[in-house]
C-alpha cells in the first residue's frame, strides 16, 4: 500500500525550504549591497582623481603672467574644517580658465601704442578690442610701464621676417605706448583670477571649494606642504606647513597636495584605523566616521612659472 507524506512532514519540508531560501536571499542581498558599495566607491574615487587632476592644473598654472616677487601663492595652515588647509593662487588664468587665456608674442620691437604680434590660425585665440593685456619681460615679470593695457583696435597684416618668411600677424592698438623688444610674450589678463585670486579650501560640509564653486563632496581633509631644495642639488629636501618666499629665494621648490576622500556611511563596514594623520593634522574618527571607506590621494608639483 502506497503511503503519502503526512502534514507534519510537509510542514517540516516547507520549514527547511524556507531556511534555505532565506539563506540564499541573505547571501544574494549581501552580495548586492557589497556590489553597490564597490560601485559607489569606484565612482567616488574616479571623481576624486578627476578633481585631483584639475587641482594639479591649477597649481601648475600658478604665477602665470604674475610678478615673481609678489604673492602668487598664499598658504593658510589649519584654517578649515577638521584642521584642513587652504591655498590662494594668482595668475592671468588657471586650469578652469584656460579658455580665457590668450597669448602671443611680439614679432618685432615696439615703441608706440601699436604692437605687431603673431596671429593664430584660430581667431578665437587672437586679441579683440576691450581686452586687458600685460607684457612679460625676460624675467617673466609684468612690464610696468606700461602695466595693464587695454586693446582699442586690431587689424591683420603679413610680417616678413629677416629671412624673408611671411608670418601672419596682428596689429594690436592699445591705450598706452609699449616699449619692448621683439620676442616678449603678451598675455590677456583674466582679472578675477589675477586679483584677488582663487582660493581652494574645505568647508564645514566636507566639500572641496574652489572660489565659490563646489568641486567635490565627501572630502574629509585637505592639506598642502611646501618643499624647497635647500642645498641646491635639485632635490626637494625640506618641507614646511606654510609657504616661505620661495619665488624670490632662487631655489627650486614644490607644493605637495593631499586630500582624504570618504564614501558614504556603509553598514557592516569598519575603517581599520581610529585616527588619520595627514601632514601636520592628526584627527580622531568617531564610530560613524569609521563606517566610511577612505582614499588618501596625494601628489607633488613644482609650479613652472615660479621656479628660479
Amino acid at each position: 500500500m502506497k503511503k503519502g507524506m503526512t502534514l507534519v512532514e510537509i510542514l517540516v519540508s516547507l520549514l527547511i525550504l524556507s531556511f534555505i531560501l532565506a539563506a540564499i536571499f541573505t547571501i544574494l542581498n549581501l552580495q548586492m549591497v557589497r556590489s553597490i558599495q564597490v560601485q559607489k566607491t569606484a565612482i567616488l574615487q574616479t571623481d576624486a582623481q578627476v578633481v585631483l587632476t584639475l587641482l594639479k592644473w591649477d597649481l601648475g598654472a600658478a604665477g602665470l603672467g604674475y610678478p615673481k616677487q609678489d604673492d602668487a601663492v598664499q598658504s593658510q595652515d589649519n584654517v578649515g574644517a577638521n584642521g584642513s588647509d587652504a591655498i590662494t593662487l594668482r595668475a592671468v588664468g588657471l586650469g578652469f580658465e584656460s579658455a580665457n587665456i590668450k597669448w602671443s608674442w611680439l614679432l618685432t620691437k615696439s615703441s608706440t601704442n601699436v604692437m605687431q604680434l603673431r596671429k593664430h590660425d584660430n581667431d578665437e585665440l587672437n586679441f579683440v578690442p576691450g581686452e586687458w593685456l600685460v607684457v612679460l619681460d625676460v624675467n617673466r615679470k609684468i612690464m610696468n610701464p606700461p602695466g595693464d593695457i587695454q586693446v582699442t583696435d586690431t587689424a591683420s597684416f603679413v610680417f616678413i621676417d629677416q629671412w624673408g618668411n611671411a608670418i601672419p600677424g596682428q596689429l594690436v592698438t592699445v591705450d598706452n605706448p609699449v616699449g619692448a623688444i621683439g620676442g616678449l610674450v603678451v598675455i590677456c589678463k583674466y582679472d578675477p583670477i589675477y586679483t584677488p585670486g582663487i582660493t581652494l579650501s574645505l568647508n564645514a560640509n566636507n566639500q572641496l571649494i574652489r572660489g565659490n564653486d563646489v568641486l567635490l563632496e565627501n572630502v574629509e581633509d585637505l592639506q598642502f606642504a611646501y618643499g624647497i631644495d635647500s642645498d641646491g642639488d635639485g632635490v626637494i629636501d625640506a618641507w614646511f606647513n606654510n609657504v616661505p618666499q620661495f619665488a624670490t629665494a632662487g631655489q627650486k621648490w614644490a607644493i605637495r597636495y593631499s586630500m582624504v576622500v570618504t564614501s558614504r556611511t556603509m553598514g557592516g563596514y569598519e575603517y581599520p584605523l581610529n585616527t588619520i594623520n595627514l601632514e601636520n593634522n592628526p584627527y580622531a574618527l568617531s564610530t560613524t566616521d569609521r563606517m566610511r571607506k577612505r582614499a588618501i590621494l596625494t601628489g607633488i608639483i613644482a609650479p613652472a612659472n615660479l621656479q628660479p
